[in-house]
């Protein structure tokens, strides 16, 4: 059996640019994201098996073959011409649809041990083609750490940071998908906060964790605070509670708050319990690997 615990990310700065026109992927966005690793993790175990089986502790997670992990098994198969199946078993600790990549870490996860498993072999480019495919996050976790995505363009840069943070990651009673995330962009609003991801790699690199969280900012919040208000009203409470600041990761709906050091969260996290609408509250810190 092999075990690959794959790390959660937030998302500190999210810019969105443009809708790509044209190549492959068409009709997606490009962004501009600075991502960065949580010590959340869910974990992988994988061992052969008479046939394909995907196993899971949370209910929510559909273990068929539209299963991300399922799918990263399956385009291996393919690409290599393996007439072999795995169970795979996924130990979930990141809260589903809550922004913060779990399904795309898992697959990544699950093509790193499949590839160990049946001794493989691929070029890099190649990897991150096939991983790309399964999902826009999951090259990402290749790299992990803290980098600079542009997710369907495929440009993706380490930012090399000694700073290590703390956050509060409140997870709402209602999720919101990627589409409705999309849905009602003003590309006019969306522009205002954008020199703040430049001022935020500037931070990164200089090892300057408060300016680092002072940068924080997602231009998905422009759309879908007006259809989830309580969003607003969670970060609101984050700062209230005492977080330096706080945002949405990804495209919601976690709402995450940086705080100072593990007991500050602790103290936050206890508040923010008590608030409605609120499913789970988790405290976790930056996971750095390289």
């Amino acid at each position: 059996m092999i075990k690959r615990d794959a790390h959660a990310r937030i998302t500190l700065a999210l810019d969105i640019l443009r809708k790509l026109t044209s190549g492959p992927y068409a009709g997606y966005h490009e962004l501009s994201i600075v991502k960065h690793q949580l010590s959340l993790h869910d974990t992988i175990s994988i061992r052969e098996w008479p046939e394909m089986k995907v196993e899971c502790d949370d209910p929510t997670v559909p273990c068929d073959r539209t299963n991300i992990c399922h799918r990263a098994a399956d385009a291996l198969k393919r690409k290599f011409g393996i007439d072999k199946n795995v169970n795979i078993c996924i130990e979930k600790r990141i809260p589903v649809m809550g922004g913060m990549a779990g399904g795309s870490t898992d697959a990544a996860a699950a093509l790193q041990a499949l590839m160990e498993l049946w001794n493989l072999q691929l070029p890099p480019s190649e990897l991150v083609e096939l991983a790309r495919s399964l999902g826009m996050d999951v090259p990402y976790f290749f790299l992990g750490g803290t980098a600079v995505d542009s997710e369907a363009t495929g440009e993706i840069s380490p930012v090399l940071t000694g700073v290590s943070m703390v956050f509060v990651l409140v997870v709402p009673d209602f999720g919101v998908s990627t589409r409705e995330a999309y849905a009602g962009i003003d590309y006019s609003r969306v522009a205002k906060d954008r020199g703040k991801t430049g001022d935020m790699l500037r931070a990164f690199e200089a090892n300057d964790a408060e300016k680092v969280r002072a940068a924080m900012h997602n231009d998905f919040e422009t759309s879908v605070f007006g259809r989830h208000p309580r969003l607003r009203e969670i970060a609101s409470e984050l700062v209230a509670a005492g977080a330096v600041a706080a945002c949405m990761s990804g495209s919601g709906s976690t709402m995450v708050g940086a705080a100072h050091d593990m007991d500050e969260a602790a103290a936050i996290a206890g508040f923010m319990e008590k608030r409605p609408s609120v499913r789970r509250v988790l405290t976790a810190s930056s996971f750095h690997h390289r």
